[in-house]
């Protein structure tokens, strides 16, 4: 401890003799003796001629004989001079003070708090005064202070800046402790204000995505239009919200972002060096110094994660703290110096209050397929990992978070770089945050064919213009017999248009609960907007049944709620279903293209039979009626489980098939 230090500890001692209503000093407790006698040395005195076994008893004070016993002590109290020089503690929470602005008394109270966690015999001096350990109440900051202990308790308030920035940490039963960032400032090595906003803001991280990774986000241009004339105007209270689910690129796009307009982006409030994670109050007080500091710097931008954490309950009316903290919380945002980049997974959650303050508010959804590849593609480069073209579409076809691609190219790094590695470990951390496995797309016994589907249009040369036209909002209703191909077609046209696909049955979006089922089919269309996908609905006539038939409203409201979103939706849309007469009449104007799917011709189902088991079909295919891809798809995984290969055999297969359909039966000779 060095001079100007054990100058503050032979004060607070002082003070401690005299108490808090006294003038003079008065004979002390027993366990405060005893800490006067251990500490003499660093007192600056002797110690006291005393039997020290006399000062072991934690009751009652010590005797008169004692008492004159440290009269050379308590006058090397008395006499003790500030030295020229402060200290590093000194003035490091002198700039912190200054920094946010407080008041004489909260500069010190902030300073006896911050030495009392610093310096282990001043925490044994505030023990030995009756309080905790390294907590210290009221009462024993008016000690330490020499302040009344009315404005002390006025100054420790939930709505005074020593709670509201966090700086102090409410222990609960009237005790308070330092916080961790202001223990962080305190020991520190170094007193030049510079480094301390430096060390205390982190140093800002290179971008490892390129803008065009974020083509996907409408409202890029706009954010950085926004940002860059923030920056040259120095516009105070400018905040930026940017919510939606966990690994979509968030953070990812705030460091590109800043690249590409200039600037740097300082992330506040993060783990410390001991990876330790903060609590609200030391990000808050994270927040408010970097807010403060960043008054004095070019071209920066605050970066605020889980910001919800940082807002929670300011827009509650019930909450504990409401009194003060809402207005304190509403100019925190409204007079940030540099522009503020505010970043959560749940924006519903940061209440009306604050959303209003956001001068611009993006949502981030879940990357679409070739956004994925564009990614993937990204990460591997960076990580110095070799995939091929047709690895990367696989593992496009994954649709986890960057986050997770970059720990599972990582994983596979490891194992020498094998592809496959790379999906398997994808897959695992996509299943625990599902709760259930992930299965790999279904084994087909071959690729979907036009060719082999039968419609009541050309599905090859429907397939050719769709995939040449830039129309986006297109609709299908696909329709006919189970087995038929319409799922699988509606699939092969999202490939060909290079779309990825989110496919929904009306269980899906179906809900026992009135309300629900409108919410959930409104979350379908609004996924494969944010994604850019072809959003398939099977089952489509439980979603769009006629309302001439309904017998409750919200048969009629599923219905209406349906037809609003195929109106005004910009993407690709196609819905399946074997009971076309069940739709609503007004659903049909809603098609764009309605196909019509007829079971197999023979020459398609001899050509189906050769690719599925791999020899000529017999003579008696030709008899089956109403056959279908789905058909041979079945019985092929059916026949190599049961590893079958007599084409007699696989054709009796195919005819149960048959005969399980509505009118199945047999093709009538010469038909």
């Amino acid at each position: 401890m060095d001079r100007y230090e054990r100058y503050w500890l032979r004060k607070y001692a002082a003070r401690a003799l005299v108490g808090r209503e006294e003038g003079r000093a008065k004979r002390p407790a027993r366990c405060l003796a005893a800490w006067l006698y251990a500490n003499a040395g660093l007192l600056g005195a002797r110690q006291p001629k005393v039997d020290p076994d006399s000062l072991e008893s934690e009751v009652g004070r010590i005797d008169r004989a004692a008492w004159l016993a440290f009269a050379p002590l308590r006058r090397a109290l008395q006499k003790s001079d500030q030295p020229a020089a402060i200290s590093g503690l000194e003035r490091r929470v002198t700039w912190l003070c200054e920094t946010l602005r407080l008041s004489s008394l909260e500069g010190e109270i902030l300073r006896a708090v911050a030495r009392m966690e610093v310096h282990e015999p001043l925490a044994d001096l505030v023990s030995a005064m009756g309080c905790g350990y390294r907590e210290i109440n009221a009462s024993g900051l008016a000690t330490l202070t020499g302040r009344d202990i009315r404005s002390i308790k006025q100054a420790l308030q939930p709505a005074r800046p020593l709670r509201l920035l966090g700086l102090l940490e409410d222990r609960r039963g009237g005790d308070f402790s330092i916080s961790k960032t202001v223990l962080r400032i305190a020991q520190l090595g170094t007193t030049d204000p510079d480094r301390l906003k430096s060390l205390l803001i982190g140093k800002p991280r290179k971008a490892e995505l390129a803008w065009e990774d974020f083509a996907h986000i409408g409202e890029a241009p706009l954010a950085a239009r926004v940002l860059a004339g923030a920056l040259v105007s120095r516009a105070a209270g400018i905040n930026i919200l940017l919510y939606g689910p966990p690994g979509t690129g968030k953070t990812q796009f705030i460091r590109t972002l800043a690249e590409r307009i200039g600037a740097q982006a300082m992330f506040v409030g993060e783990a410390d060096e001991e990876n330790e994670e903060p609590d609200r109050a030391d990000r808050i007080a994270a927040f408010a110094i970097a807010r403060a500091t960043a008054a004095r710097a070019d071209d920066t931008l605050l970066v605020v994660d889980e910001a919800d954490d940082i807002f929670t309950g300011v827009d509650d009316d019930n909450a504990a703290f409401r009194a003060g903290s809402k207005v304190f919380m509403n100019r925190l945002v409204e007079t940030t110096a540099a522009p503020t980049i505010w970043i959560t997974n749940h924006g519903d959650q940061l209440g009306e209050a604050v959303l209003r303050r956001m001068t611009l508010a993006i949502r981030f959804p879940q990357p679409g397929r070739l956004v994925r590849r564009r990614v993937i593609e990204a990460i591997a480069a960076r990580r110095k990992l070799r995939l091929s073209a047709a690895a990367l579409d696989g593992l496009a076809e994954v649709r986890a978070a960057p986050a997770v691609m970059d720990l599972a190219v990582r994983a596979a790094r490891l194992t020498g770089g094998r592809e496959g590695d790379v999906q398997a470990a994808a897959r695992s951390v996509i299943a625990a945050i599902e709760g259930a496995p992930v299965p790999p797309p279904p084994d087909a016994p071959f690729a979907f064919d036009p060719a082999l589907s039968a419609a009541d249009c050309d599905l090859a040369r429907l397939a050719d213009q769709v995939a040449a036209s830039e129309e986006t909002a297109l609709s299908f209703c696909l329709h006919g017999l189970p087995g038929t191909g319409k799922s699988a077609f509606a699939r092969h046209l999202a490939e060909r248009l290079g779309l990825d696909v989110i496919e929904k049955r009306a269980s899906d979006l179906l809900s026992m609960y009135v309300g629900e089922s409108e919410k959930a089919i409104a979350a379908a269309f609004e996924e494969a907007a944010d994604c850019r996908a072809m959003l398939i609905l099977d089952e489509a006539d439980s979603l769009l049944r006629d309302r001439a038939g309904a017998t409750h409203s919200w048969e009629v409201t599923q219905v209406n709620e349906m037809l609003t979103w195929m109106e005004r939706h910009p993407y690709p849309l196609a819905a399946t279903t074997n009971a076309m007469d069940a739709l609503d009449p007004a659903t049909l104007r809603r098609f764009l293209f309605k196909v019509r799917f007829l079971p197999m011709t023979a020459e398609q189902a001899r050509e189906a039979f050769r690719r599925s088991f791999g020899v000529e079909a017999p003579g008696a295919l030709d008899a089956l009626e109403s056959l279908a891809p789905g058909d041979f798809a079945l019985v092929a995984r059916k026949a190599r489980l049961l590893s079958e290969r007599d084409a007699g055999v696989l054709v009796a297969m195919l005819a149960e098939e048959v005969a399980a359909k509505p009118g199945g039966g047999r093709r009538r000779i010469g038909f």
